[in-house]
Order: C-alpha cells, then structure tokens, then sequence
C-alpha cells in the first residue's frame, strides 16, 4: 500500500510541475531559436503570422520530443539519462570551460598551464556523460 501511495503522490506531482518546467523550457527555446522579440520589424501581420507558426512549430517540437522520452521504457531509464547528461555537463564540463574563459579573458588569450587540471576536469566529464549515455542506451536496446 504504501508504494502504491507513493507512486501516485509521484503522478499528482509530475502532473502540477511538468507545465511550469515545460513553460520555461519552451520560452527557452522560443527565445534561443526565434529571438525574443526585442528586434521587431516593419511588416504588421505577416510577422505575427510567421511569429505564431514558429511558436507552433517549436512547442510541437518539444511536445514530440517530450512523447518519444515517454516511450522509451520506463522512468528510471529517462531519469538516468537525462540526469546522468544534465548533472554530468552542470557539475564537470560547465564550470571548468568558465573558469578557462575567464582565465583567458583576464590573461592575453593564450594557453596558459594553469588551464591543464580545467581541461582534465572537462574531459572526465565529457567521459561521464558518454558513459552514462552509452550505458543507458545499452539498457534501453537490450
């Protein structure tokens, strides 16, 4: 019984959080692929025309691709690899290449070898998300 009520207090929880996640996520999206509308243009309807169509077409995107994750086979699989991906590139990857850039933009822009433990860092990451993807891929097709 109780991992029963567990499960449906998860469902109840998906069900209210999945719109606001999703809504930034779209409006992420729409911002990166359209632009955010502070460069407006001559030409009235037609560009609210295309403006719509592109939103349509970037929400029906991530509805789809939202549907083909629901169909891979379970919640433990898309948890893992899309955790495994977001977690290993915000905690391995990100934080170095910043530190790099940074170190570049206060330095003269060369190579410096204070940069060598950073790219370390950065490619162990690269190596943990790879493997996680692999891994559950490798789940996922057996």
């Amino acid at each position: 019984p109780y991992l029963s009520a567990l499960k449906i207090l998860l469902c109840v929880d998906l069900l209210f959080t999945f719109p606001v996640v999703f809504s930034s996520g779209r409006q992420i999206l729409e911002n990166v692929l359209i632009g955010d509308g502070t460069d407006k243009k001559e030409g009235g309807e037609d560009d609210s025309a295309s403006l719509a169509l592109s939103r349509t077409a970037v929400t029906g995107g991530a509805v789809a691709t939202c549907f083909g994750l629901s169909q891979v086979g379970g919640f433990g699989v898309v948890a893992n690899l899309i955790g495994g991906v977001a977690q290993g590139t915000l905690a391995f990857i990100i934080p170095p290449a910043i530190a790099v850039a940074l170190s570049r933009r206060n330095g003269d822009g060369s190579f410096d070898a204070s940069e060598i433990p950073q790219f370390m860092i950065g490619t162990f990451g690269v190596a943990v998300v790879s493997s996680v993807t692999y891994f559950t891929l490798v789940e996922v097709l057996s």
